[in-house]
């Protein structure tokens, strides 16, 4: 059975068992907005002001999920102990800001899968840990994104991921229990929210995925290989 077949398997047991979801929320990177070369862009840009070696697609897209600080641990390895932390990463911002959506599209499936939902009139949000203001910005200048319905970045709240609070603190705002809810992400952090927050969690497996992450332990109850893999939920 291959992995497409396994998913929409997947999908058909959970709607019989539970139904259809009432919402779905996603992580940005790496799961809605493909944004590795704007934040490579930005990583190399810091590297080549302090005179060190830039990072290739190969190497910064796996660590496009885990911001400023695993991008830095990236590009200055050992070095950035020898560094002040803090006015790196804000050089990095700074200069991601002006950037943050050159590069960035939607990953393939996720412009019809968005038309699908707002056509069917479910509500979808959004749940990342990327500061409010960049999140902000970039889905203002990706229209097919703009029907969001909730938007928490990483600054919203005291509590991010991997703490369930943000995605339970979006399922109340969009008056959809957690456990009518499902969550799309890439990174360990986001299926173990999912999880604690009681959601049907799904695996972006075309994300931010590294050599060395493992996976198939995440407990995600649903993986896929396209965002058009979830149309049929709903």
């Amino acid at each position: 059975m291959n992995k497409l077949n396994s998913a929409e398997n997947t999908i058909s047991h959970l709607l019989q068992n539970c139904g259809q979801p009432k919402a779905v929320l996603f992580d940005l990177d790496g799961t809605l907005v493909d944004t590795a070369d704007d934040l490579g862009a930005a990583l190399n840009h810091v590297l080549q002001s302090h005179g060190l070696p830039l990072c290739s697609a190969e190497q910064y897209r796996p660590m496009a999920s885990h911001g400023a600080k695993g991008l830095l641990e990236l590009g200055f390895g050992p070095l950035l102990a020898n560094y002040d932390f803090g006015p790196l990463r804000q050089q990095l911002l700074d200069y991601y800001a002006l950037h943050v959506c050159v590069h960035s599209q939607i990953f393939p499936g996720g412009t019809e899968l968005i038309a699908h939902l707002n056509q069917r009139k479910i509500p979808w949000g959004i749940v990342t840990n990327k500061p409010y203001r960049l999140a902000a910005s970039m889905l203002k200048q990706l229209p097919a994104l703009r029907q969001c319905a909730i938007l928490l970045g990483g600054d919203s709240l005291a509590q991010r991921k991997p703490d369930p609070t943000p995605l339970l603190v979006a399922c109340h705002q969009l008056k959809v229990p957690a456990a009518q809810c499902w969550y799309v992400g890439d990174a360990e952090r986001d299926i173990a929210a999912g999880n604690r927050a009681g959601m049907t969690t799904v695996l972006a497996e075309f994300g931010y995925i590294g050599a060395s992450d493992q996976p198939e332990l995440w407990q995600a109850e649903i993986a896929i290989q396209s965002l058009a893999d979830l149309i049929p939920a709903f």
